[in-house]
């Protein structure tokens, strides 16, 4: 009721002139937000998306149905932080709603705390952690049944987004006021999740024909491999100023539903930890399902056995801390014992800067979500920041309706102040978390020296983030395992509701972090935060289990694969065993 209402009231007070048309390049999440938005707000939304996503009934089913070649990442674990919680109340409460009547669970970070952690009295502040838990399949088919409800919305699917349409304004600026499209068969090829680009070749009915959809305002919401850089490069723009910092690490990732009661001792089914070699993480989801993911750097080989089911299977039953989520009776593989291990590699932090000196590259432009910022998936903090974006942007052309370029100014100032310190702190850790590895690698002192003699500044940035790194790594770390008030701080930065530089190096958190610091330090006492196999231990592990005689029985066996699909809805597509995505 409130949508319609706050919809009808936009459109009643813009009476005297037509409404503004928007094109959304990008159907995805922040897409979708952006519609359900701008929407509300009395725009005329089109939105474009090169995948087709058949009509389903429930979140099940889009996991199961949804072929999206154009996000690689729609199966593999997801994280909502408390920022989006907060974001989703606000703004999008019938979206939020949706979910929870699919069985998507709010999870209070102070309940989920580490073991023997004090929190003390509650304090303000402690209502706005809460995670939500769900697969980013129901994230977007919640999204999308909304927008396909919403009075104002027109979605189009099976289409390809060309390229801009565009003049020159009279400052030189180009002035998009389109886009150039073509419809693309039914059936489109795919290898592994790397998405196909249709040639230009027309097809024997003519359905690849390009056409033109006019608009006042074109967004890119169509992720990191946005071709925004091409499209700006076609009509006689800038190329946007990019900065990209690779994130060293690859994914593993698993789905399981729950059949019985939660492990004992269990209570919101969140688990992370960080044993240096490895990350291992829980993910809770919606309708009673859960995912567990695996990362690793990207040049320990040995590591990308775990794509293969029963040696992901062994490794995580070796860490006690995960092991109770998957003992008999607790949950099962969700598609039975042919569920894939999923792998996720070759990704970087990047952002893209469309603005030189507070002034768009080109007016009537913008690009939200990963277009614009993506950042290292350890994080959890794409989704959260997509949708964020939409706020913001939403907010700016609210504040200047009659102006798209100092509307786009507002919002690239806004992004620069609330998403970007985010992409900066994952950008920071992962640079010097590889620069640290390369050092290792070298030859030592000589090529040490030789890296101060030609680049001092990047050394002395790379010798102060190591220092940030120690304090993250010895101080903060375990002070948050033990100190009520440093969890906080901790959690309120991984959430995005505080900016990083400011939550964690605080006076005050600093102040409870030094004693842990100078411990971790100067006493031989160590704190096993997460306690699980060493490295020697893992890879004598894997090879065990690929030797083991069982293995070759169960490959030669495909009674159990029959058995798998019999489980599946009927009408639901064969997913690819593994999904790699690849820059």
């Amino acid at each position: 009721m409130t949508a319609k209402r706050s919809s009808r009231t936009a459109r009643s007070g813009s009476s005297s002139k037509p409404r503004r048309r928007v094109v959304i390049v990008g159907g995805g999440i922040g897409g979708l937000s952006l519609a359900i938005l701008l929407a509300r707000r009395g725009w005329r939304v089109r939105v474009l998306e090169r995948d087709r996503r058949p009509a389903v009934a429930s979140p099940e089913e889009a996991f199961q149905r949804w072929e999206r070649a154009g996000v690689p990442q729609f199966r593999h674990s997801h994280t909502f932080l408390a920022r989006l919680t907060a974001v989703m109340r606000e703004r999008f409460p019938d979206v939020l709603n949706l979910l929870r009547t699919q069985g998507a669970p709010e999870i209070p970070l102070t309940v989920a705390i580490p073991p023997g952690l004090d929190l003390g009295p509650r304090q303000r502040g402690d209502g706005e952690l809460v995670l939500l838990g769900a697969r980013r399949a129901a994230f977007e088919w919640a999204l999308l049944e909304v927008a396909r409800r919403q009075p104002g919305i027109e979605i189009e699917e099976g289409v390809y987004v060309e390229g801009l349409v565009a003049a020159r304004s009279r400052g030189g600026r180009p002035r998009v006021s389109g886009v150039r499209l073509r419809t693309l068969p039914p059936r489109e090829a795919q290898l592994d999740g790397i998405p196909w680009h249709p040639s230009s070749t027309a097809s024997a009915d003519g359905s690849q024909r390009t056409r033109r959809i006019s608009a006042d305002l074109v967004v890119d919401a169509t992720g990191r491999r946005s071709n925004a850089d091409e499209w700006m490069q076609r009509i006689g723009g800038a190329s946007p100023e990019e900065e990209q910092v690779p994130t060293g690490i690859f994914y593993f990732t698993r789905f399981y539903r729950s059949t019985g009661s939660p492990p004992p001792g269990a209570t919101t089914g969140l688990v992370a930890g960080d044993v240096g070699w490895l990350k291992l993480a829980t993910f809770p989801g919606d309708g009673d399902t859960f995912s567990i993911t695996v990362g690793a750097d990207i040049d320990d080989r040995p590591m990308r056995a775990l794509s293969d089911p029963a040696v992901f299977e062994a490794l995580i039953a070796a860490f006690p801390a995960v092991a109770p989520w998957r003992a008999p009776g607790v949950s099962r593989p969700i598609d039975g014992p042919e569920t894939p291990v999923l792998v996720m590699g070759g990704l970087t932090n990047r952002v893209r800067r469309f603005e030189r000196n507070g002034t768009p590259l080109a007016a009537g432009f913008v690009a939200v979500g990963d277009a614009s910022h993506h950042s290292n998936p350890i994080y959890g903090r794409g989704v959260t920041s997509a949708v964020l974006s939409t706020v913001l942007l939403d907010d700016a052309l609210a504040a200047h309706p009659d102006d798209l370029v100092r509307a786009a100014q507002s919002y690239h100032a806004r992004a620069r102040t609330e998403i970007e310190p985010y992409w900066e702190a994952a950008a920071g850790g992962d640079r010097v978390a590889r620069a640290l590895q390369k050092k290792r690698g070298s030859d030592g002192t000589l090529a040490w020296a030789w890296s101060w003699a030609t680049d001092p500044a990047r050394m002395l940035a790379l010798l102060l983030g190591q220092a940030a790194g120690v304090f993250l790594e010895h101080g903060l770390a375990p002070a948050s395992r033990s100190d009520g008030q440093v969890y906080r701080a901790v959690m309120r930065v991984m959430n995005m509701l505080d900016p990083p530089r400011e939550g964690l190096f605080a006076p005050a958190v600093i102040a409870r972090v030094l004693p842990f610091l100078a411990l971790s330090l100067f006493s031989s006492k160590t704190n096993a935060a997460f306690p699980g196999p060493t490295r020697e231990e893992a890879l004598a592990l894997i090879e065990r289990v690929q030797r083991g005689p069982k293995r070759e029985a169960r490959s030669a066996n495909p009674s159990t694969r029959e058995r798998s699909r019999s489980r599946e809805p009927a009408a639901a597509p064969e997913r690819p065993r593994l999904e790699v995505l690849r820059r």
